[in-house]
């Protein structure tokens, strides 16, 4: 009976190992997979110097990017560069209006698609119930992220971590604004909390519950935390409910994140 208990244990074990590894999104980026350039009927691929003579910032700094990485050696696929994201831009250089030029070359700003042939992850997440509104149209990849830029690739990657949230605070002011009292979790960025394309919990938080809290908060005392007998006030819900540290970005009335 011991020996069939075990076997049933193995195989549940089996099952999950399974079913997580079916679940895995890969970036097709990260893994070098070649994902072909948008279709643009009856436009040729021109190579970024075309591209250069009324770009010629962008094209420049663009080499110093991460997206400048995506190159495919093989000499018969074309699609480099610029055209990667953007598409064939014959038709969009000889365009005369900007009609014209507007309706011949893929703007990532518009419609995602163009991000999500490479970051399939990152799709994924926008399908989640809780997100940015990038499906919806409301908003795009290119407000908070500049494809063209060293540091824009990555909000705060090449800057201090106290700019980590000046991406978030361009729509969010209430919550990144200076306080009294701050939360210091957001010294490390929002993206401590929240998973910022998309979770399965409100307001995209990473944890729904007081486990989010815990990961910083977790004393050797506990259930006493700060001091304080914590068992009856977690019984009432998240730390950030209850009448309890609702002001979770910060205070400027108390210490303890209460308003």
């Amino acid at each position: 009976m011991e020996r069939a208990n075990k076997f049933v244990l193995i195989l549940i074990f089996c099952a999950m190992a399974i079913g997580m590894a079916g679940c895995e999104t890969i970036s097709a980026a990260s893994k070098g997979i070649v994902a072909p350039p948008p279709v643009i009927p009856g436009a040729k691929f021109v190579g970024k110097e075309a591209c250069a003579m009324c770009h010629e910032k962008i094209v420049k700094d663009f080499d110093e990017t991460e997206h400048a990485r995506i190159v495919v050696s093989d000499e018969n696929i074309e699609g480099q560069a610029c055209e990667a994201c953007h598409g064939a831009g014959s038709l969009h250089v000889n365009a005369q209006t900007k009609q014209e030029k507007r309706a011949t070359i893929v703007n990532p700003k518009k419609n995602p698609e163009a991000c999500y042939k490479c970051h399939l992850e990152k799709k994924a997440e926008m399908s989640l119930e809780y997100h940015h509104p990038v499906p919806e149209g409301k908003m795009s990849c290119t407000d908070c992220h500049d494809p063209h830029s060293k540091e824009g690739v990555l909000p705060g990657s090449a800057k201090s971590i106290f700019d980590k949230n000046a991406v978030c605070a361009k729509c969010h002011e209430d919550q990144t604004k200076p306080f009294v009292y701050e939360h210091e979790a957001l010294r490390e960025g929002c993206t401590v909390c929240h998973n910022v394309h998309g979770s399965i919990n409100p307001k995209m938080l990473k944890e729904r519950d007081l486990n989010l809290c815990l990961k910083c908060h977790t004393q050797l005392t506990f259930p006493y935390i700060g001091g304080n007998y914590h068992v009856t006030n977690v019984q009432r819900g998240p730390c950030w409910s209850g009448s309890c540290h609702v002001a979770v970005h910060g205070s400027n009335y108390n210490k303890h994140l209460r308003i």
